[in-house]
């Protein structure tokens, strides 16, 4: 038996800044400071033949680096859609905080509690391909608003974003 809750809170933030090879090719660097996101958990354990249960709360937190190339359409026009793909960094930070347990004895039909396991933290780098796609419209010759899509794999889909910006 396991359940689940995740609340994830706020929006990831991050800026990116990038270099034209030529009025279409563009080389993207991003940086996302990300968010934290916690996740309770339910789990059935046992000790011999008595059934149990405990809990935990997982806190994630994903910083990236994503470096990317992009080809933009269109010439010298106030909107310019895009494509690209790239590579995503992370470095994912996981803490397992273990709640204290419980163990029903079904002869003696005592519930008695069980000392929570120590706290576990690990700490992995993690290399996804991603690609996206977009938009870059200007609102005046020097300001601009842009948003695109993007989906990292890592097997399977891993990860989607919507991202919007100014520049």
């Amino acid at each position: 038996v396991r359940a689940h809750w995740i609340d994830v809170g706020g929006q990831s933030t991050g800026f990116g800044a990038g270099y034209y090879w030529t009025d279409h090719l563009k080389t993207q660097i991003d940086f996302g400071a990300g968010t934290r996101a916690r996740q309770y958990r339910f789990d059935q354990i046992s000790t011999g033949a008595s059934p149990g249960y405990e809990s935990s709360i997982v806190t994630i937190h994903q910083p990236t680096l994503a470096i990317g190339q992009q080809y933009q359409f269109f010439e010298n026009a106030w909107f310019h859609p895009h494509v690209g793909g790239g590579l995503d960094l992370a470095r994912e930070h996981v803490t397992i905080e273990y709640q204290p347990g419980y163990v029903y004895d079904p002869v003696t039909r005592v519930t008695s509690p069980v000392a929570p396991r120590p706290a576990e933290s690990a700490t992995r780098v993690i290399a996804r391909p991603f690609v996206d796609a977009g938009f870059k419209a200007y609102m005046t010759r020097r300001a601009f608003f842009t948003a695109d899509g993007r989906v990292k794999f890592r097997g399977q889909v891993d990860e989607v974003l919507f991202r919007f910006g100014f520049g």
